[in-house]
């Protein structure tokens, strides 16, 4: 759901958190200067069904989820979101923070309490580099969460990971996938989990290329987890590899949020196109075919299709926004605002929407690149979800 840039074209000012890979990956923004963060007098943007749309503040976080990344609901509509907590190193260095936080699932139930739900430990983290990045959730068709550790800018192997889930509760963490580079999204259709993976390579003109892997429930094993195959073009990939995508490369970043309609119909988000393309399957989930649908945002990142509106909710990392695209197509600005701190409810760098009845529940990221086209200009306090309410 998430992404950072190109070292080359958008270099960190500082982060040393990230700088044992300073010289290949890309990274967060670290700019201190708070003055920029003017709130601005209204967050209303435009008018759904003849009713003002605006943000409004949900929870302040605490923390210890100060980087809310990507969520899933439970049966019960309970609310669980992955805070990788990559702004440690920026809030320490602004005072904002004593000590690092680790990577954290939070909760929130029906009556919007907030609690910790899991806390990842250290026999968690990858062997290899320590780490650990909790990025796309879902919940599986045997009751478990789903999580995405994208281990690229630490060195590690990135993974799936399974938490196993006994009366609500997290019990155990299993490796059930190794591999790919970026995964980022991650949903199920039926027995198949698909994951986006932003980042494969480049063409020989430069080009990106990013994709989709699918795996089946019943090879998820924890005795012998999946390994992916690196990717190297167009022969001798992965028998998991489901599609491709090509875009402009002009982030470096392709494929991120992902969702299903009712009718099974596949939506994926190419970031830095700001597009989302419609891929049709059959009742196997083969490609029947696949296709832009629709364009003219920043940044897309996370996104949720909500049955009861029959639309796709999706963010617009760069732009402070998050629209509504229905079934033909059409994309509709929901709430957006200027470069904010994220007080009263204002979209702070949004990273991926939950809708939970009539509420869209927005996780603001808080991220921020060195790119003119991005509103957000550094992470800072307070951390917090936001709500939209739809008529």
């Amino acid at each position: 759901m998430f992404s950072f840039f190109n070292t080359e074209k958008f270099k960190m000012k500082s982060i040393q958190f990230y700088s044992v890979i300073i010289c290949c990956l890309p990274f967060l923004s670290c700019n201190g200067d708070k003055s920029k963060k003017s709130i601005p007098k209204d967050n209303t943007i435009t008018i759904f069904e003849d009713v003002e749309l605006t943000s409004k503040l949900l929870l302040d976080l605490p923390e210890t989820f100060n980087s809310p990344a990507s969520g899933a609901k439970d049966k019960e509509g309970n609310v669980y979101f992955t805070s990788p907590n990559f702004h440690n190193e920026v809030l320490i260095k602004a005072g904002d923070m004593e000590k690092p936080a680790l990577p954290t699932i939070g909760k929130i139930d029906k009556n919007n309490k907030l609690s910790t739900w899991y806390t990842f430990t250290a026999e968690d983290m990858d062997k290899t580099s320590g780490k650990l990045a909790p990025f796309g959730v879902a919940f599986g068709p045997d009751g478990n969460l789903y999580v995405v550790d994208m281990q690229l800018w630490f060195g590690g192997t990135s993974r799936i990971l399974r938490i196993i889930v006994e009366n609500g509760e997290a019990k155990k963490v299993e490796t059930v996938l190794l591999g790919m580079s970026f995964p980022n999204a991650i949903a199920w259709k039926g027995n198949d989990l698909f994951i986006t993976d932003t980042v494969l390579g480049e063409t020989e003109d430069g080009k990106q290329i990013s994709g989709i892997y699918k795996v089946s429930f019943s090879e998820l094993n924890t005795e012998n987890p999946i390994t992916i195959k690196p990717y190297k073009g167009k022969e001798d990939n992965d028998v998991h590899l489901f599609k491709t995508f090509i875009s402009n490369a002009s982030l470096k970043f392709g494929a991120n949020g992902l969702t299903f309609d009712n009718e099974g119909n596949m939506y994926t988000g190419i970031m830095e196109e700001g597009s989302v393309h419609k891929t049709t399957l059959d009742k196997d989930n083969n490609i029947l075919n696949s296709s832009l649908f629709v364009d003219g945002m920043i940044a897309t990142d996370g996104m949720k299709y909500d049955g009861n509106t029959n639309k796709i909710y999706i963010t617009d990392l760069f732009a402070n926004a998050v629209y509504s695209i229905d079934m033909k197509g059409k994309l509709e600005l929901l709430v957006k605002n200027e470069n904010t701190n994220g007080e009263n409810g204002l979209l702070d760098a949004p990273g991926e929407v939950v809708v939970r009845e009539k509420d869209i529940i927005v996780l603001n990221f808080d991220a921020a690149f060195d790119n003119p086209k991005m509103v957000n200009k550094t992470p800072d306090k307070p951390y917090t979800i936001s709500v939209i309410g739809l008529p």
